[in-house]
């Protein structure tokens, strides 16, 4: 269990080191410039072209506001890192409560990178930064809440069926 938290406190503190180097930078360029890929652009002209433009409107935040998109991506990765590194945590009061350690861990990260980012060349603190940073870390341990929910209940079936057959 050391170990492993040994391991995971390592990456997590890399990658704040990481978010923090981003945010030293006075530009990133511009985030859309991931998305201009062929493919998705044709993928894109095509639902606009036929009556699934529809299927686009969940995506379009995407698209109008990359640099939030961003923020959301970067701190879901560090949502992730935060909660394995509670999760095998030798405090058992952070193991047990991972997912809200997790949560106001990378709300006082991410509200600290904003103040950071305001010291910084053309850069500036944003509050919808932060919102985002929240919204990537809290959307982080919802997918690992859903995912254990899910692997316990496959596995929770799996050994009831090995149980039942041992009694046949």
């Amino acid at each position: 269990m050391k170990t492993r938290f040994n391991f995971f406190l390592s990456l997590t503190i890399l990658y704040a080191i990481l978010i923090f180097y981003l945010s030293s930078k006075s530009s990133l360029g511009d985030p859309r410039t991931i998305l201009d890929m062929d493919i998705l652009r044709n993928l894109i002209h095509f639902f606009e072209d036929s009556d699934l433009k529809f299927v686009l409107f969940p995506f379009a935040i995407f698209y109008r506001y990359p640099d939030k998109t961003m923020h959301m991506i970067l701190y879901a990765g560090f949502g992730v890192l935060l909660f394995y590194t509670l999760k095998y945590s030798l405090n058992p009061v952070f193991r047990k409560q991972a997912f809200l350690f997790a949560i106001i861990i990378g709300f006082i990260y991410g509200a600290s990178d904003e103040f950071h980012q305001s010291f910084v060349p053309g850069r500036s603190a944003s509050m919808w930064d932060l919102a985002a940073d929240v919204l990537g870390v809290t959307t982080a341990q919802t997918i690992i809440f859903i995912k254990d929910k899910i692997c316990n209940r496959y596995k929770n079936s799996s050994q009831r069926s090995i149980r039942q057959d041992n009694f046949k």
